[in-house]
C-alpha cells in the first residue's frame, strides 16, 4: 500500500537507526546521544567502533565531525529492533490508512448502536415486532 508522508516521518523518527563504522573516534569527542559500541576486527575488518544514532540530525552532525577530522567511515541505515516496529510500520500496509479505517469502522458502528437503541425506545415499533413474531410462530 503507498505510504504517505506521516508514514514516511514515523519510519524515519522511530524505527530507523543510523550505524556508523570508524576505525578511531574523533579527538573532540562524540556529541551527547550516540550510542557507542567497541567491535571485533574479525567481523568488521577495518572498522573498530561502531556508532549507533537514533536522530538524523544527530547523525548529520557527527558525520560532519568525522568528515571534519578527515576519519574513514561507513554508514549503514538499519530498522533498530524495537517492540513499537509492528505498530508503527506494519509489513505492507500504511499506518495511516490503518488508523482512517480503524475511526471510520467506529463511528459507523457507534451510529448504528445509536440508530438501534433509538427504534428500541419507540414502543409501536415493539408492538408490532412482537405481533409480527406471535404471527410467524402461529403459522409454523
Amino acid at each position: 500500500m503507498q505510504l504517505t508522508k506521516l508514514d514516511r516521518w514515523l519510519k524515519e523518527r522511530f524505527i530507523y537507526e543510523t550505524h556508523i563504522l570508524t576505525l578511531r573516534l574523533p579527538e573532540g569527542g562524540l556529541p551527547a546521544g550516540v550510542k557507542l559500541k567497541e567491535i571485533d576486527s574479525v567481523k568488521s575488518g577495518d572498522y573498530r567502533f561502531k556508532l549507533i544514532i537514533k536522530d538524523n540530525d544527530l547523525a548529520d552532525e557527527v558525520l560532519t565531525i568525522l568528515k571534519k577530522n578527515r576519519l574513514m567511515y561507513s554508514t549503514h541505515i538499519i530498522e533498530g529492533k524495537h517492540w513499537y516496529n509492528k505498530r508503527i510500520a506494519p509489513e505492507g500496509r500504511s499506518f495511516t490508512y490503518q488508523w482512517i479505517f480503524r475511526f471510520i469502522t467506529v463511528v459507523i458502528a457507534c451510529v448504528a448502536i445509536w440508530g438501534v437503541s433509538i427504534l428500541l425506545r419507540n414502543p409501536a415499533l415493539i408492538a408490532t415486532i412482537k405481533d409480527t413474531l406471535k404471527e410467524l410462530r402461529s403459522g409454523l
